[in-house]
């Protein structure tokens, strides 16, 4: 078996419950990834003064006042990226199924254009995670 995370033999029965989880929890941590590259990149366009392509259009220079609602998005998405990204890599390796969990739920509160692709990929995870068998997989 080739790929990220363990590497288990053919003959092993926890392959088969890898098999199902490694493809959710490779876009899982593509999603956590670009949250975290979508939060850094807001921070940068707000030091350097350019406004968001999100954003609505306005000429008005208190736009790039910091605030309170900024600071904690930013934070609230680096951290769902870093849990998300921690929760696939630990589903992976099929150690930490609460963390695999909370990764996967952490992923459904990304900033705005990551929760297109991050809500399919959750719900997906969550699903795959509730599987017969998958949990008892996992090692303690």
């Amino acid at each position: 078996m080739s790929g990220p995370g363990l590497q288990l033999e053919p003959g092993d029965p926890r392959a088969r419950v890898l098999d199902m989880v490694r493809p959710p929890a490779f876009f899982l941590m593509c999603v956590g990834t670009l949250s975290i590259f979508y939060n850094v990149l807001q921070v940068v366009l707000f030091v350097l003064r350019i406004p968001s392509p999100f954003a609505a259009q306005s000429t008005d220079p208190s736009v790039f006042t910091l605030s309170w609602y900024f600071v904690l998005t930013v934070l609230v998405g680096l951290i769902c990226g870093t849990l998300s990204i921690w929760g696939a890599l630990s589903a992976m390796r099929l150690k930490g199924y609460g963390l695999a969990t909370v990764g996967a739920i952490t992923a459904i509160f990304p900033t705005f254009p990551v929760c297109f692709a991050a809500t399919p990929v959750a719900v997906w995870m969550l699903f795959t995670l509730r599987r017969e068998g998958v949990r008892q997989a996992f090692a303690p």
